[in-house]
């Protein structure tokens, strides 16, 4: 007995087939196409530490002898690694989209300090990290004079943030002292005054302080008299001519 044929079956294996091979050579031909241009972007709108031209110059050194390379010679990790041991660089993804084109996307650190100590000076990124100074960039952020100790690193990291984050803060608060009990002593922009912080503890609440004195104290005459504010007492502001 003669089977009859299922064309419908037939017709879809062949397809299924070319579809197979299409891909194939597709794949084939995206391996060897050669990548002709670097596309990079900068996620963070607010630092210009490092620029554009000199991310993909540190792409273009990856490559072997620092010609033109094929998509199945990248290797996206390491450039990645290498962008990420960037000293400006937070963190980095990189991919090829179907046109060979090479993307690369980069969040730069962000300083929230600048320190001067002794010889040294340096910026603190957001994580309590050094960070060099840039040539392309210099961010405006409170001077810190002096060392705090690593077992107030974190602590410290976290009053920097409090203040970078803080619009009020971030235009008030122009210098932190570092005396060598590990206290703090603010410098402000627009009054005289010292700001005697204390030790890094109850970091909230005595900013939370300092804001609602400056705000019923700005419109009295006598705040311009001041010359030290003192916040170690949580419970008050105590102020001396």
């Amino acid at each position: 007995m003669i089977k009859k044929i299922n064309w419908f079956d037939v017709f879809l294996g062949l397809a299924i087939a070319l579809m197979f091979s299409l891909l194939v050579f597709t794949n084939n031909r995206n391996e060897v196409r050669p990548i002709e241009q670097i596309d990079v972007k900068l996620l963070s709108s607010n630092n210009h530490f490092i620029t554009q031209e000199m991310i993909e110059k540190i792409i273009v050194q990856s490559f072997p002898n620092n010609s033109k390379i094929t998509n199945s010679e990248l290797d996206l990790e390491n450039i990645e690694n290498l962008l990420n041991k960037n000293e400006m660089i937070a963190h980095s993804e990189v991919f090829v989209d179907i046109n060979g084109k090479l993307h690369a996307e980069v969040t730069q650190k962000t300083a929230v300090a600048r320190v001067i100590n002794g010889t040294e000076t340096y910026y603190i990124d957001a994580n309590g990290n050094r960070m060099p100074l840039s040539k392309n960039f210099s961010a405006h952020v409170p001077i810190v004079f002096g060392q705090i100790k690593p077992a107030n690193k974190e602590n410290f990291a976290s009053l920097l943030n409090t203040i970078f984050n803080d619009e009020f803060l971030k235009t008030t608060i122009t210098g932190i002292q570092i005396n060598p009990d590990q206290s703090l002593i603010f410098i402000v922009r627009d009054y005289n005054y010292l700001v005697e912080f204390g030790h890094l503890k109850e970091i909230d609440r005595k900013l939370d302080n300092y804001k609602a004195f400056v705000h019923y104290s700005k419109n009295d005459t006598i705040i311009g008299y001041y010359k030290n504010v003192n916040l170690r007492f949580t419970e008050q502001v105590v102020c001396t001519k």
